[in-house]
C-alpha cells in the first residue's frame, strides 16, 4: 500500500521534527523526529517499508512495536486528511 500526502499539503522539517501545512484550512501539525522520517520518507516516495526499516535501524529495542505504531499514526494522519492512499 502505497502512501503520499495530498496536493493541498505541505512538509516543512524542522529542528525538532517536522510541520504539516493544510493549505486549504490553513491548520497545521507539528511532527516530532519520529513521524517526520516517516513522513520525509513518503514525500520522497521510498514508502513505509523503507521508513520501518530507518526506524529500526535507529531504534532496535523498538523494533517489534514499530509497524503497528507507523501504521496507528498514518490511519489517524489519513482519518485528519493528512495523507491518503
Amino acid at each position: 500500500m502505497t502512501w503520499h500526502l495530498p496536493s493541498h499539503i505541505t512538509f516543512t522539517q524542522t529542528s525538532t521534527g517536522a510541520v504539516l501545512l493544510d493549505t486549504r484550512r490553513g491548520r497545521y501539525w507539528q511532527m516530532n523526529d519520529t513521524a517526520a522520517l516517516v513522513i520525509r520518507h513518503l514525500t520522497e516516495e521510498e514508502g513505509v517499508e523503507s521508513a520501518l526499516a530507518d526506524l529500526r535501524e535507529r531504534y532496535p529495542e523498538a523494533a517489534g512495536d514499530l509497524a503497528a505504531d507507523v501504521h496507528r499514526m498514518l490511519e489517524k494522519l489519513e482519518a485528519a486528511e493528512l495523507v491518503v492512499r
